[in-house]
C-alpha cells in the first residue's frame, strides 16, 4: 500500500476558549508548581496558557510507547536523547507539554536546571486514541508555533503514523506537509536532515 503524502490544509488553531479565561505564562505555571499548588502527582500540562489534564495511558497506548522507544533508541546517535513523557517547555507557545516521546539534542547535562525547549527538540511524538482531536488541533498548533521540525501522531484508530513537517507559525500555525504511513509501510527516521534508518509501522502497533 503506498504512503499517502499531502499538504496539510486543515486549520490547526485551538478551539477558541471563553473570552474571560485567564491564560498563564510558562513562568506563572512554574510558580504554581514551586508553590505546591500543582505537584508532580498532578497529571496536568500547560497548553497555550491553559492548564489541561493529561491523557490517560491505556494498555495499547503504553504498548506503542514502549515498542517505539526501543526501536528508535537503537537508531539514535550518541549526541541525541530519546525522552518518554518528560516535559518540554515552549515559551513562545505558552506551553509545557509531556509528549509521549521526544527526540532532543544532547548531552543530558544541558537539562540539569531546565527542560528541553523549542531549539533543543527535533521530533515530538504523540500516541493518539481517545484524545485524537486534541493532538490534531491544539497540540499540533503548539508544536507548529514552536517550530518543532517534525510532529508524529501514532493514530491508533486508523492504524497509521502521521508525520508532519515544515512548520509555520503566525496567526494560523500549521505544518505544510503531512505524510501518512499505514500499517504495511516503513517509516523513515530522519534527524536534522540525516537518515538514520527506518521503523516498520506494523511492529509498533498493538
Amino acid at each position: 500500500m503506498p504512503v499517502r503524502e499531502m499538504a496539510s490544509q486543515q486549520s490547526l488553531l485551538p478551539i477558541a476558549p471563553p473570552s474571560d479565561l485567564l491564560r498563564l505564562s510558562v513562568h506563572q505555571y512554574h510558580q504554581m508548581v514551586e508553590a505546591g499548588i500543582l505537584t508532580e502527582q498532578d497529571r496536568y500540562e500547560l497548553l497555550s496558557g491553559c492548564i489541561v489534564a493529561r491523557k490517560t495511558i491505556h494498555p495499547p497506548h503504553a504498548y506503542v510507547i514502549g515498542r517505539l522507544f526501543r526501536r528508535l533508541n537503537t537508531l539514535l546517535p550518541d549526541d541525541w536523547l530519546l525522552n518518554t513523557q518528560l516535559p518540554i517547555t515552549l515559551q513562545n507557545a505558552k506551553s509545557e507539554l509531556f509528549p509521549d516521546l521526544a527526540i532532543v539534542r544532547g548531552p543530558d547535562t544541558l537539562y540539569k536546571h531546565r527542560h528541553p525547549g523549542a531549539g533543543d527538540s527535533e521530533i515530538s511524538v504523540e500516541v493518539a486514541d481517545s484524545l485524537l482531536e486534541r493532538d490534531h488541533t491544539v497540540k499540533m498548533a503548539i508544536y507548529a508555533t514552536a517550530k518543532i521540525p517534525q510532529y508524529w501522531i501514532v493514530n491508533l484508530p486508523a492504524r497509521c503514523v502521521e508525520v508532519y513537517t515544515q512548520p509555520r507559525g503566525g496567526k494560523s500555525p500549521q505544518y505544510r506537509t503531512r505524510t501518512d504511513y499505514p500499517a504495511d509501510a516503513t517509516l523513515p527516521v530522519i534527524l536534522a536532515g540525516q537518515a538514520l534508518g527506518s521503523v516498520t509501522v506494523a511492529e509498533i502497533l498493538p
